[in-house]
């Protein structure tokens, strides 16, 4: 599991996980559920720990936002063929950027409650859709976090395409994804794209380049908005590690 440590995040980690990326093994963590209302009085159920085995086969059910070996997102499709950009150019952008500034509120709230690293869920809100809620893919995916039809059902997800809904379910997939895979950014990443399931399956990272390609750049734009929220240029500083609740 990524570990918190003081002061920044090394960049050498960053290194670290962009090539490690071959299968390794998986540590399974079930979730449990706590309810929780928030200030305008929506109950909200989170998952915080281990249960038995059949949480974990409905997680593996739930398929990612691009398929096992599809090699694009809704965001990458949008954009005309061109060379890689530095990710901190596109983060500071973002952050700079209206159209993400709108939903802080809600990416902060979730971040908070589903007990991730801030950065971590603007990196795959950025890579998923670039920020644009009406955003659809090739493979059926919707919204800012390009949630799958049947993912968004059992998220309790009725209108994909509100920001707050889209933000919230993504937000709880990644922490069943956490708890399913003990934290690990990469596998979660993996999971997050692929489905859990093909995940498992592989024993890690499904060996296809689409989903290797998306790894990469969510974990190289997480790197990018911790150094860039850590400086205080787009606000509160992030958690740096997917915990346990």
């Amino acid at each position: 599991m990524l570990q918190r440590r003081a002061g920044r995040w090394p960049i050498h980690a960053a290194a670290a996980m962009l090539v490690g990326l071959s299968a390794r093994p998986i540590a399974a963590a079930e979730p449990t559920y706590r309810r929780y209302t928030d200030a305008q009085g929506v109950v909200h159920v989170t998952p915080v720990r281990a249960v038995g085995a059949g949480g974990r086969r409905e997680v593996e059910e739930m398929p990612g936002s691009g398929g096992e070996g599809a090699p694009k997102t809704a965001a990458a499709e949008a954009e005309p063929a061109a060379p890689r950009r530095d990710p901190q150019v596109e983060v500071a952008e973002a952050l700079a950027d209206e159209r993400s500034r709108r939903w802080e509120t809600h990416i902060r709230g979730a971040a908070r409650l589903y007990q991730l690293p801030e950065s971590l869920l603007r990196a795959v809100i950025h890579t998923e859709s670039n920020y644009y809620p009406g955003a659809v893919s090739s493979t059926g995916a919707m919204g800012l976090t390009q949630l799958m039809p049947s993912t968004a059902r059992f998220l309790g997800v009725q209108q994909p395409f509100d920001p707050r809904q889209s933000i919230y379910g993504g937000a709880k997939f990644l922490r069943l994804l956490a708890n399913r895979f003990g934290g690990d950014m990469v596998l979660v990443a993996a999971g997050y794209f692929s489905g859990a399931g093909a995940v498992q399956k592989y024993g890690g990272v499904p060996p296809h380049p689409g989903v290797r390609a998306y790894v990469k750049a969510v974990l190289r734009r997480f790197y990018a908005y911790e150094r860039l929220l850590q400086d205080g240029t787009g606000g509160a500083s992030p958690a740096r590690a997917i915990a346990g609740p």
